[in-house]
């Protein structure tokens, strides 16, 4: 029976991340209003990247408190803490509660054939929480199909990538890691002759890139890289961007998530769809080196 006020929540997390939560026992956001939303004594279920399966439910124990030190994968890899706002918990259930098998029966999910809208983001489900009935799905679904043994032979397993209306397996290619994709903007900025800037502050979050025209305007071009994970939360930013600044907002990520990224436009993001630009990254990659390509030529002949 659940208590009084008690909420329920899915959260997308990579499975770095996700090995990380269960193996410490906390979890932690960027934003501030998230811990305004989620509060001690409600239940939070992980939703694992690539795994297409909610995998853990923790329990909130005690009040938001602030981060002193890196944790998790992403900040590890970036060397600063992303996610200032932490939080104890306890795991209440693991287990493979697999989306596609359950979809039919999750009333949170609405358009049954565009399910990953609804479980990425953090929160998911645009940042709403979902109703105890649909929590008791997942949890009953974690009891009847635990966990394999060997946590490792289910993250190794391959993605799936959205093309079109089905689904279908695909070899990996190697992706950049997240902060090579943001050097690359900072550097095709720089060439185009921009004022490009890193982590640039918006409020009390920060963008992974802008361009301005001159040192003391607003940014013109706002960029955020996304790989996997809490595409609500960058095309928040973004469109605070687009709000304060009048910025041209770019959401950089994968084939995998292109999908889920214009339905969110599409939704909850539809004021600024026809300014919205969807990038996939290897564009990217390809951009910064025709540029240096040419650079290099042109120094070359000492154009």
């Amino acid at each position: 029976m659940s208590q009084l006020n008690t909420s329920y929540w899915v959260f997308s997390v990579t499975p770095e991340n996700w090995q990380i939560a269960r193996q410490k026992k906390i979890w932690a956001v960027r934003s501030k209003n998230i811990t305004q939303k989620v509060r001690k004594g409600d239940f939070i279920i992980l939703y694992v990247n690539g795994t297409e399966s909610f995998c853990t439910i923790i329990e909130t124990l005690e009040d938001w408190y602030q981060a002193t030190e890196v944790v998790w994968a992403d900040e590890m890899e970036e060397r600063i803490i992303k996610y200032p706002y932490q939080i104890k918990v306890r795991i209440v259930q693991e287990g493979l509660a697999n989306v596609k098998e359950l979809v039919q029966k999750l009333s949170f999910i609405k358009n049954k054939q565009k399910w990953g809208v609804y479980v990425q983001g953090t929160p998911a489900n645009m940042g709403r929480p979902i109703p105890e009935s649909d929590y008791q799905i997942i949890q009953n679904a974690m009891r009847l199909n635990p966990l394999p043994g060997d946590i490792s032979s289910l993250l190794k397993r391959r993605p799936k990538i959205a093309k079109g209306t089905t689904i279908e397996e695909k070899e990996l290619t190697v992706i950049p890691k997240h902060n090579e994709i943001r050097d690359m903007l900072l550097e095709i900025g720089k060439i185009e002759g921009k004022i490009a800037e890193v982590e640039y502050p918006i409020d009390n979050l920060r963008l992974d890139v802008v361009w301005k025209t001159i040192p003391t305007g607003n940014p013109k071009w706002a960029f955020e890289v996304q790989l996997a994970g809490n595409f609500y939360e960058a095309l928040t930013k973004l469109k605070h961007a687009w709000d304060k600044w009048n910025s041209k907002p770019f959401l950089v990520t994968t084939e995998a998530y292109m999908v889920q990224a214009r339905m969110l436009l599409e939704g909850s993001f539809h004021e600024m769809k026809d300014d919205a630009r969807i990038v996939h990254w290897e564009k990217i990659v390809k951009l910064y080196q025709l540029l240096k390509d040419v650079n290099k030529i042109k120094s070359e002949i000492r154009l």
